[in-house]
């Protein structure tokens, strides 16, 4: 029932023009339920080239088109830019996801192609109004229309329908049933009865077949595959199961409706099918996949701005974390540098194998299309802007956890409250995208490799995008370029003449430049506030790079190439100390990294080494327990050796295979004493190898680690001493200046 002040409210606005009502499932709504739309929708004068929503927006408004034409576009399966499913003009409705789809979000963009006016009639007002008017028939009605509407619209996403004649597309609407399916719940198992083909129109599966008696994930299926139908034909039992990874919509099309159109648009067929089982044939997939180790994919296919360390860029300075705490001001890190790796393709390197992007998923708010921590939230205090970033409104939180306990992945912190007055003394907190800065997340701000970045994985993730995939990394800024030409300059001033003032000044101003880096590194939130501080970090470890190398050059030219028994030449000494250990950390910097992320199976931190070790230890004894005398013995001729070896982990180290070669190259030597006989009684062994080497894997990459650390502490010392040597001669200088006078 509509209030006074809705009443008084509607009476002041005009009505809306009779067009809003020409559509025909809206013809149906008396006088009341119009009004009730009117007070709590709003109509909208629309300009040319206006954007009303894009896919993935929160869906929970149907549009009726009063005047104007309305392009709805979405990207086709396999396509690399959207193109145009239909368009919508007077007496038409869009935006039909908010009253069919369970996930509520937009499954296309739409613009205004012509200007004209739109009703927004909220999808939950609408449902009352048509209960409420005693169109109980007609409401069905609409559902049903509105359900055949957007699933025409998904058919012709797909690329199997995407071709085919309308009289087709027509009977595939009128068979379709539609299922959605929850997150674990399976669609079909192995040994089902195969009476239906399938299509996803929204949602994450996997396919998945069983490998003693444990499911393992052949594939994933997204928006726009088909799958289901390979059975079809011979009345075949399923060959795998499909389960949902996440909340999933499917349309089935029955076996008979199906084959009909497959015989007649067999080429339509083939080009759709993106995962095929044959029987008696390991199943196929088409297309680039991801590559990866990540436990859960479903994550990816929810993130709305997923946090991604690349690896191989990643010198484990801490930056991330510390400027993340120094920028709030409860100073709590929103981010742990522990997580799951991604190994991917690179978008515009496919063809080389060696292009892969080894990616952290570190734990950090993703801002899901869908927050469970929002719904677990008692008081409302977890909210969603327009852009879909989910934030925190700390006066509503009262501390209970609900969140934290929600959230599947742990990216939610319960701290204490800085106010201590407040009747509530902690409050949960995670990544608010550093929103009021201009800069962006103060992380990749901060970060002096550019190694972090914010990415959709929708967008940039071969397995989860129904698009061409776009570049993961963004390109970073090149520091070879600087160096050389600080190198060619110090050449120069080799063979310049400078007075003894001219080159004093330089050398004491490039030793000042190199310690003003450390005050940067020292306040990285401050550096992440300003407009340009995502460039500032690379911008000055590059300058600091090239400083660097013209730093001696200029003390050297002061000295007139000799080093003085004065203040001169132990500083001359401490600046070639600091350059030297410069150079050493940049080479530790370049060739470290890569090698760490070879040996480590996932993110975690230095001191989580010893901890993971004593785990592995653990369990290797575990898994020796009750095993063969033969497993037994091969584990005391082989892998006990390989694991109490005492240079062992520093070979490997050296060697730079990663995890996998050296358990194949383990395995191998096995396989050799085995003669290639293997048999139940080895059962287990292949677990033993895997924690063998994954057990000097840690050995190695502590080794990797410690001068990477290391380095920095005899860096600074060289620093603090030219920085001390360079007062104490300009002190000696200007008294000597001061005396001849």
């Amino acid at each position: 029932m509509t209030t006074s002040a809705q009443r008084a409210e509607a009476g002041r606005r005009p009505a809306w023009p009779d067009a809003v009502w020409d559509a025909a499932v809206l013809r149906a709504l008396d006088a009341r339920a119009r009004g009730e739309l009117e007070a709590a929708g709003k109509l909208r004068e629309v300009r040319a080239g206006d954007t009303l929503y894009r896919a993935g927006d929160p869906a929970d408004v149907l549009y009726a088109v009063a005047s104007g034409t309305f392009a709805l576009a979405s990207v086709r399966r396999g396509d690399g830019a959207a193109s145009v499913i239909r368009r919508a003009a007077r007496g038409h409705v869009f935006g039909e996801e908010g009253t069919v789809l369970a996930f509520g979000v937009r499954q296309m963009d739409a613009r205004c192609e012509e200007a004209g006016i739109v009703a927004e009639l909220p999808v939950t007002v609408l449902r009352r109004a048509l209960a409420r008017s005693g169109a109980g028939d007609h409401a069905a009605r609409f559902e049903r229309a509105l359900r055949r509407a957007l699933t025409d619209d998904l058919l012709r996403t797909t690329s199997f329908t995407r071709n085919l004649p309308d009289r087709d597309v027509a009977v595939l609407l009128d068979a379709a049933r539609h299922a959605h399916v929850a997150r674990g719940e399976h669609l079909y198992r192995e040994g089902d009865a195969s009476t239906e083909a399938y299509l996803v129109a929204d949602g994450l599966l996997q396919v998945q077949t069983t490998d003693a008696g444990a499911p393992r994930v052949e594939a994933y299926l997204g928006r726009g595959d088909l799958f289901g139908d390979d059975e079809l034909e011979d009345h075949s039992r399923r060959r795998v199961g499909v389960v949902a990874a996440g909340p999933s919509w499917v349309i089935a099309v029955p076996r008979d409706v199906f084959l009909a159109i497959a015989r007649r648009e067999r080429d339509a067929l083939v080009r759709a099918r993106r995962v095929h089982v044959d029987a008696g044939a390991p199943l196929a997939t088409s297309g680039t996949t991801t590559a990866h180790v990540f436990k859960d994919v479903y994550r990816l296919r929810v993130a709305r701005s997923l946090l991604v360390i690349d690896q191989d860029s990643c010198v484990r300075c801490g930056h991330c974390a510390w400027s993340c705490a120094s920028t709030h001001a409860d100073g709590i890190s929103r981010l742990v540098r522990r997580g799951d790796k991604l190994a991917v393709v690179k978008a515009d390197a496919r063809a080389a194998a060696e292009q892969v992007a080894p990616l952290l998923v570190p734990n950090s708010c993703q801002h899901c299309k869908n927050p469970s921590c929002m719904i677990d939230c008692p008081t409302g205090a977890i909210g969603r802007d327009a852009r879909g970033e989910v934030f925190i409104r700390e006066d509503l939180c009262t501390g209970c956890g609900s969140c934290a306990k929600g959230c599947p992945w742990d990216n939610i912190q319960i701290a204490p409250r800085s106010d201590p007055k407040s009747a509530y003394p902690e409050v949960a907190v995670k990544c608010d995208l550093c929103s009021e800065s201009a800069a962006g997340p103060a992380c990749v701000a901060a970060c002096p490799t550019e190694a972090l970045v914010r990415i959709d994985p929708n967008v940039v993730l071969d397995e989860i995008a129904s698009r061409a995939p776009r570049a993961i990394l963004p390109p970073r800024t090149a520091a070879w370029p600087w160096v050389t030409g600080a190198a060619v300059a110090a050449a120069g001033l080799a063979t310049a003449h400078l007075s003894a003032w001219t080159s004093g000044v330089l050398a004491g101003g490039t030793c000042v430049l190199l310690a003003a880096y450390a005050g940067t590194k020292r306040a990285p939130g401050l550096v992440a506030r300003l407009p340009f501080g995502k460039r500032i970090a690379r911008a000055a470890y590059v300058a600091h790079l090239a400083l660097g190398t013209l730093a001696l050059r200029a003390a050297l030219a002061h000295t007139h190439g000799r080093v003085p028994s004065s203040w001169a030449g132990a500083l001359t000494l401490a600046i070639a100390a600091t350059l030297a250990t410069g150079v050493l950390g940049g080479v530790l910097h370049a060739v470290v990294p890569r090698r760490l992320t070879r040996l480590e199976r996932s993110g975690m931190l230095p001191e989580d080494h010893l901890a993971r070790a004593r785990e592995h230890d653990e369990q290797l004894f575990a898994r020796l327990t009750g095993r063969g005398e033969l497993v037994k013995t091969l584990y005391a001729r082989v892998l006990a050796p390989y694991r109490s070896a005492t240079y062992g982990p520093l070979a490997l180290a050296l060697s730079g295979r990663s995890l996998s070669e050296e358990r194949r190259r383990v395995a191998r030597q096995i396989e050799g004493l085995l003669g290639g006989r293997r048999s139940e009684k080895h059962e287990g062994l292949d677990e033993l190898v895997r924690l063998v080497v994954e057990r000097r894997a840690l050995a190695s990459a502590r080794l990797l680690s410690a001068p990477l650390r290391a380095f920095l502490p005899v860096h600074l010392a060289a620093v603090a001493a030219s920085v001390v040597l360079l007062l104490a001669h300009v002190a000696a200088v200007v008294a000597m200046a001061v005396g001849a006078r």
